[in-house]
Protein backbone atom coordinates (compact mmCIF):
# COMPACT_ATOMS: atom_id res chain seq x y z
CA UNK A 1 0.00 0.00 0.00
CA UNK A 2 1.44 3.35 -1.00
CA UNK A 3 0.92 6.61 0.85
CA UNK A 4 -0.31 8.29 -2.40
CA UNK A 5 -3.12 5.74 -2.94
CA UNK A 6 -4.36 5.77 0.65
CA UNK A 7 -4.30 9.58 0.83
CA UNK A 8 -5.96 10.17 -2.60
CA UNK A 9 -9.44 11.27 -1.35
CA UNK A 10 -7.87 13.49 1.32
CA UNK A 11 -5.43 15.12 -1.14
CA UNK A 12 -8.19 15.64 -3.68
CA UNK A 13 -10.27 17.54 -1.13
CA UNK A 14 -7.29 19.68 -0.18
CA UNK A 15 -6.53 20.40 -3.84
CA UNK A 16 -10.11 21.48 -4.50
CA UNK A 17 -10.03 23.84 -1.55
CA UNK A 18 -6.74 25.40 -2.64
CA UNK A 19 -8.05 25.94 -6.20
CA UNK A 20 -11.11 27.68 -4.85
CA UNK A 21 -9.08 30.01 -2.63
CA UNK A 22 -6.60 30.90 -5.33
CA UNK A 23 -2.90 31.67 -4.93
CA UNK A 24 -2.10 32.77 -1.37
CA UNK A 25 0.51 32.52 1.33
CA UNK A 26 -1.50 29.79 3.05
CA UNK A 27 -1.52 27.83 -0.19
CA UNK A 28 2.25 28.04 -0.45
CA UNK A 29 2.74 27.02 3.15
CA UNK A 30 0.30 24.12 2.83
CA UNK A 31 1.98 22.87 -0.30
CA UNK A 32 5.36 23.06 1.42
CA UNK A 33 4.14 20.96 4.35
CA UNK A 34 2.62 18.38 2.03
CA UNK A 35 5.84 18.10 0.09
CA UNK A 36 7.86 17.61 3.28
CA UNK A 37 5.37 15.08 4.58
CA UNK A 38 5.52 13.09 1.34
CA UNK A 39 9.33 13.11 1.39
CA UNK A 40 9.47 11.87 4.98
CA UNK A 41 6.91 9.19 4.17
CA UNK A 42 9.03 7.85 1.30
CA UNK A 43 12.20 7.86 3.44
CA UNK A 44 10.42 5.97 6.21
CA UNK A 45 9.20 3.30 3.75
CA UNK A 46 12.76 2.71 2.55
CA UNK A 47 14.03 2.40 6.13
CA UNK A 48 11.26 -0.09 6.88
CA UNK A 49 12.43 -2.22 3.97
CA UNK A 50 15.90 -2.26 5.44
CA UNK A 51 14.53 -3.24 8.86
CA UNK A 52 15.68 0.04 10.50
CA UNK A 53 12.49 0.55 12.44
CA UNK A 54 14.11 2.81 15.04
CA UNK A 55 14.83 5.39 12.33
CA UNK A 56 11.69 4.80 10.27
CA UNK A 57 9.10 5.34 13.02
CA UNK A 58 10.12 8.97 13.83
CA UNK A 59 9.91 9.87 10.11
CA UNK A 60 6.40 8.43 9.82
CA UNK A 61 5.42 10.37 12.95
CA UNK A 62 6.84 13.66 11.60
CA UNK A 63 5.09 13.13 8.28
CA UNK A 64 1.78 12.63 10.09
CA UNK A 65 2.30 15.81 12.14
CA UNK A 66 3.00 17.87 8.98
CA UNK A 67 0.10 16.46 6.95
CA UNK A 68 -2.26 14.13 8.87
CA UNK A 69 -3.61 11.16 6.85
CA UNK A 70 -5.02 7.69 7.73
CA UNK A 71 -2.48 5.95 5.45
CA UNK A 72 0.43 7.55 7.32
CA UNK A 73 -1.08 6.49 10.62
CA UNK A 74 -1.48 2.89 9.44
CA UNK A 75 2.17 2.75 8.35
CA UNK A 76 3.30 4.35 11.63
CA UNK A 77 1.35 1.72 13.62
CA UNK A 78 2.91 -1.04 11.52
CA UNK A 79 6.39 0.42 12.22
CA UNK A 80 5.70 0.53 15.97
CA UNK A 81 4.65 -3.13 15.93
CA UNK A 82 7.81 -4.15 14.09
CA UNK A 83 9.91 -2.18 16.63
CA UNK A 84 8.28 -4.03 19.57
CA UNK A 85 6.35 -0.95 20.77
CA UNK A 86 3.13 -2.88 21.22
CA UNK A 87 1.18 -0.26 23.13
CA UNK A 88 2.05 2.50 20.66
CA UNK A 89 1.16 0.22 17.72
CA UNK A 90 -2.18 -0.78 19.28
CA UNK A 91 -3.18 2.84 19.98
CA UNK A 92 -2.11 4.05 16.52
CA UNK A 93 -4.00 1.25 14.71
CA UNK A 94 -7.16 2.24 16.58
CA UNK A 95 -6.62 5.89 15.69
CA UNK A 96 -6.06 4.99 12.04
CA UNK A 97 -9.32 2.96 12.04
CA UNK A 98 -11.22 6.02 13.23
CA UNK A 99 -9.60 8.19 10.54
CA UNK A 100 -10.49 5.66 7.82
CA UNK A 101 -14.07 5.65 9.01
CA UNK A 102 -14.20 9.44 8.79
CA UNK A 103 -13.03 9.19 5.19
CA UNK A 104 -15.51 6.41 4.32
CA UNK A 105 -12.76 3.83 3.85
CA UNK A 106 -14.48 0.86 5.49
CA UNK A 107 -12.10 -1.72 4.09
CA UNK A 108 -9.05 -0.06 5.60
CA UNK A 109 -10.95 0.64 8.79
CA UNK A 110 -11.50 -3.07 9.19
CA UNK A 111 -7.85 -3.85 8.56
CA UNK A 112 -6.73 -1.33 11.18
CA UNK A 113 -9.16 -2.67 13.79
CA UNK A 114 -8.11 -6.25 13.13
CA UNK A 115 -4.48 -5.37 13.60
CA UNK A 116 -5.33 -3.64 16.91
CA UNK A 117 -7.33 -6.66 18.07
CA UNK A 118 -4.39 -8.97 17.41
CA UNK A 119 -2.09 -6.78 19.52
CA UNK A 120 -4.44 -6.29 22.45
CA UNK A 121 -3.75 -9.63 24.19
CA UNK A 122 -0.03 -8.98 23.91
CA UNK A 123 -0.10 -5.63 25.70
CA UNK A 124 2.01 -4.93 28.76
CA UNK A 125 0.27 -2.73 31.30
CA UNK A 126 1.53 -0.46 34.07
CA UNK A 127 -0.56 0.65 37.04
CA UNK A 128 0.57 3.64 39.12
CA UNK A 129 -0.96 3.57 42.61
CA UNK A 130 -1.06 6.44 45.12
CA UNK A 131 -1.51 5.07 48.68
CA UNK A 132 -3.41 7.25 51.19
CA UNK A 133 -0.17 8.04 53.02
CA UNK A 134 1.28 9.51 49.82
CA UNK A 135 -1.80 11.46 48.81
CA UNK A 136 -0.88 15.03 49.77
CA UNK A 137 -2.32 18.35 48.57
CA UNK A 138 -0.99 19.41 45.18
CA UNK A 139 0.36 15.96 44.30
CA UNK A 140 1.39 15.55 40.65
CA UNK A 141 2.41 12.20 39.17
CA UNK A 142 4.25 11.91 35.85
CA UNK A 143 5.15 8.95 33.65
CA UNK A 144 8.00 9.60 31.25
CA UNK A 145 7.53 13.35 31.79
CA UNK A 146 3.78 13.31 31.04
CA UNK A 147 1.31 14.13 33.83
CA UNK A 148 -1.19 11.41 34.70
CA UNK A 149 -4.78 12.39 35.33
CA UNK A 150 -6.62 11.29 38.47
CA UNK A 151 -8.54 8.71 36.44
CA UNK A 152 -5.33 7.15 35.14
CA UNK A 153 -3.97 6.65 38.65
CA UNK A 154 -4.85 3.16 39.86
CA UNK A 155 -5.84 1.94 36.36
CA UNK A 156 -3.77 -0.49 34.24
CA UNK A 157 -2.53 1.55 31.25
CA UNK A 158 -0.93 -0.14 28.22
CA UNK A 159 2.71 0.89 27.83
CA UNK A 160 5.58 -0.11 25.59
CA UNK A 161 8.01 -2.65 27.05
CA UNK A 162 11.14 -1.13 28.56
CA UNK A 163 11.98 1.39 31.30
CA UNK A 164 9.56 4.12 32.35
CA UNK A 165 10.40 7.01 34.68
CA UNK A 166 7.81 7.63 37.41
CA UNK A 167 7.95 10.91 39.34
CA UNK A 168 5.80 12.44 42.07
CA UNK A 169 6.00 16.04 43.30
CA UNK A 170 4.06 18.23 45.72
CA UNK A 171 4.52 21.69 47.25
CA UNK A 172 6.85 21.62 50.26
CA UNK A 173 7.88 18.00 49.57
CA UNK A 174 11.00 16.42 48.16
CA UNK A 175 10.49 14.88 44.67
CA UNK A 176 9.95 11.13 44.62
CA UNK A 177 11.32 9.14 41.67
CA UNK A 178 11.60 5.56 40.52
CA UNK A 179 12.03 3.53 37.32
CA UNK A 180 9.56 0.84 36.29
CA UNK A 181 10.95 -1.93 34.07
CA UNK A 182 8.15 -3.40 31.94
CA UNK A 183 8.73 -6.82 30.38
CA UNK A 184 7.82 -7.48 26.69
CA UNK A 185 5.44 -10.22 27.77
CA UNK A 186 1.74 -9.66 28.43
CA UNK A 187 0.88 -8.79 32.00
CA UNK A 188 0.37 -6.01 34.53
CA UNK A 189 2.95 -4.30 36.71
CA UNK A 190 2.24 -1.94 39.59
CA UNK A 191 4.22 0.98 40.95
CA UNK A 192 3.26 2.48 44.31
CA UNK A 193 4.16 6.10 45.03
CA UNK A 194 6.14 6.24 48.25
CA UNK A 195 5.67 8.86 50.99
CA UNK A 196 7.04 12.27 50.06
CA UNK A 197 9.44 13.62 52.66
CA UNK A 198 9.18 17.21 53.77
CA UNK A 199 11.53 19.52 51.94
CA UNK A 200 14.30 20.88 54.13
CA UNK A 201 13.82 24.56 54.80
CA UNK A 202 16.76 26.77 53.86
CA UNK A 203 18.68 28.07 56.85
CA UNK A 204 17.59 31.47 58.00
CA UNK A 205 20.34 33.99 57.47
CA UNK A 206 21.15 35.70 60.74
CA UNK A 207 22.18 39.31 60.28
CA UNK A 208 24.79 40.29 62.87
CA UNK A 209 24.00 43.44 64.82
CA UNK A 210 25.75 46.55 63.57
CA UNK A 211 29.15 47.13 65.11
CA UNK A 212 29.19 50.19 67.32
CA UNK A 213 32.02 51.85 69.15
CA UNK A 214 32.13 51.07 72.86
CA UNK A 215 30.45 53.67 74.97
CA UNK A 216 32.83 56.09 76.64
CA UNK A 217 32.58 55.59 80.38
CA UNK A 218 31.59 58.69 82.29
CA UNK A 219 34.40 60.69 83.77
CA UNK A 220 35.11 59.72 87.33
CA UNK A 221 35.49 62.65 89.64
CA UNK A 222 37.79 61.91 92.51
CA UNK A 223 36.07 62.70 95.76
CA UNK A 224 38.56 61.26 98.20
CA UNK A 225 41.34 63.82 97.64
CA UNK A 226 41.87 66.19 100.55
CA UNK A 227 40.17 69.54 100.09
CA UNK A 228 42.45 72.41 99.26
CA UNK A 229 43.14 74.69 102.17
CA UNK A 230 41.92 78.04 100.87
CA UNK A 231 43.38 79.84 103.85
CA UNK A 232 46.97 78.80 103.14
CA UNK A 233 47.36 81.27 100.28
CA UNK A 234 45.92 84.10 102.29
CA UNK A 235 48.19 83.28 105.22
CA UNK A 236 51.22 83.27 102.92
CA UNK A 237 50.26 86.70 101.61
CA UNK A 238 49.81 87.86 105.22
CA UNK A 239 53.28 86.72 106.20
CA UNK A 240 54.77 88.39 103.11
CA UNK A 241 52.99 91.65 104.03
CA UNK A 242 54.32 91.36 107.60
CA UNK A 243 57.84 90.85 106.24
CA UNK A 244 57.57 93.90 104.01
CA UNK A 245 56.13 95.90 106.86
CA UNK A 246 58.88 94.79 109.22
CA UNK A 247 61.56 95.70 106.67
CA UNK A 248 59.97 99.11 106.22
CA UNK A 249 60.03 99.73 109.97
CA UNK A 250 63.65 98.63 110.17
CA UNK A 251 64.62 100.99 107.35
CA UNK A 252 62.60 103.77 108.93
CA UNK A 253 64.21 103.22 112.31
CA UNK A 254 67.79 103.02 111.02
CA UNK A 255 67.45 106.08 108.77
CA UNK A 256 65.75 107.94 111.63
CA UNK A 257 68.70 107.28 113.91
CA UNK A 258 71.11 108.41 111.20
CA UNK A 259 69.04 111.55 110.58
CA UNK A 260 69.17 112.44 114.28
CA UNK A 261 72.96 111.87 114.30
CA UNK A 262 73.50 114.17 111.32
CA UNK A 263 71.23 116.77 112.86
CA UNK A 264 73.24 116.70 116.10
CA UNK A 265 76.47 117.15 114.12
CA UNK A 266 75.02 120.21 112.37
CA UNK A 267 73.74 121.72 115.66
CA UNK A 268 77.06 121.23 117.36
CA UNK A 269 78.90 123.06 114.55
CA UNK A 270 76.36 125.85 114.26
CA UNK A 271 74.36 126.09 117.51
CA UNK A 272 72.74 129.40 116.62
CA UNK A 273 69.99 129.80 114.14
CA UNK A 274 70.86 131.64 110.99
CA UNK A 275 73.82 131.46 108.66
CA UNK A 276 76.59 128.94 109.33
CA UNK A 277 80.15 129.32 108.19
CA UNK A 278 80.94 125.60 108.52
CA UNK A 279 80.46 123.70 105.31
CA UNK A 280 80.49 120.40 107.21
CA UNK A 281 77.56 121.62 109.31
CA UNK A 282 75.64 122.58 106.20
CA UNK A 283 76.26 119.16 104.61
CA UNK A 284 75.29 117.36 107.81
CA UNK A 285 72.04 119.31 107.99
CA UNK A 286 71.22 118.45 104.37
CA UNK A 287 71.92 114.74 104.99
CA UNK A 288 69.76 114.81 108.11
CA UNK A 289 66.83 116.12 106.12
CA UNK A 290 67.21 113.42 103.44
CA UNK A 291 67.53 110.62 105.98
CA UNK A 292 64.49 111.97 107.84
CA UNK A 293 62.46 111.76 104.65
CA UNK A 294 63.61 108.17 104.02
CA UNK A 295 62.82 107.25 107.62
CA UNK A 296 59.34 108.67 107.33
CA UNK A 297 58.67 106.71 104.15
CA UNK A 298 60.04 103.52 105.72
CA UNK A 299 57.80 103.89 108.77
CA UNK A 300 54.77 104.49 106.53
CA UNK A 301 55.52 101.43 104.36
CA UNK A 302 56.24 99.35 107.44
CA UNK A 303 53.02 100.41 109.12
CA UNK A 304 50.89 99.67 106.09
CA UNK A 305 52.60 96.26 105.53
CA UNK A 306 52.17 95.27 109.15
CA UNK A 307 48.53 96.30 109.14
CA UNK A 308 47.81 94.39 105.90
CA UNK A 309 49.61 91.27 107.14
CA UNK A 310 47.73 91.31 110.44
CA UNK A 311 44.39 91.65 108.64
CA UNK A 312 45.21 88.80 106.18
CA UNK A 313 46.34 86.46 108.96
CA UNK A 314 43.41 87.33 111.19
CA UNK A 315 40.81 86.72 108.45
CA UNK A 316 42.39 83.60 106.84
CA UNK A 317 40.10 80.50 107.19
CA UNK A 318 41.52 77.51 109.04
CA UNK A 319 40.84 73.81 108.27
CA UNK A 320 41.85 72.60 111.73
CA UNK A 321 40.37 73.37 115.09
CA UNK A 322 41.79 76.51 116.66
CA UNK A 323 44.13 75.82 119.54
CA UNK A 324 45.31 79.37 120.18
CA UNK A 325 45.64 82.85 118.75
CA UNK A 326 48.59 84.96 117.61
CA UNK A 327 48.74 88.78 117.66
CA UNK A 328 51.52 90.77 115.94
CA UNK A 329 51.71 94.56 116.40
CA UNK A 330 54.31 97.07 115.29
CA UNK A 331 56.39 98.92 117.89
CA UNK A 332 57.88 102.31 117.23
CA UNK A 333 60.26 104.18 119.50
CA UNK A 334 62.24 107.35 119.27
CA UNK A 335 65.38 105.50 118.28
CA UNK A 336 64.10 102.14 116.86
CA UNK A 337 61.11 100.20 115.48
CA UNK A 338 60.08 96.52 115.35
CA UNK A 339 57.35 93.88 115.74
CA UNK A 340 55.80 92.47 118.87
CA UNK A 341 54.01 89.14 118.94
CA UNK A 342 51.81 87.72 121.66
CA UNK A 343 48.99 85.21 121.87
CA UNK A 344 47.46 82.15 123.49
CA UNK A 345 48.16 78.52 122.56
Amino acid sequence: MSRSIERAPYLAACFATLVALGPSVAHAQGAGKQAAAQALFEDAKKLMTKGDFAAACPKFNDSQNLDPAPGTQFNLANCYEKAGQTASAWATFKSAAASYRAHNRGDWETKARDRASVLEPKLSKLTVVVPPASSVPGLEVKRDGQSLSASELGSPIPVDPGEHAIEATAPGKKPWKTTAKVAPTPGEQKVSIGPLDAEAKPPVAVTPPPTTAPATPPAVVATDSPPQNKGSGQKTAGFVALGVGGAGLVVGGVTGVMAMSKNKTANDACPNNGGCASQDAVDANSSAKSLATISTVGFIVGGVGLAAGIVLLATAPSSSPKTGSLHIVPTVGPTAGGLAAFGTF
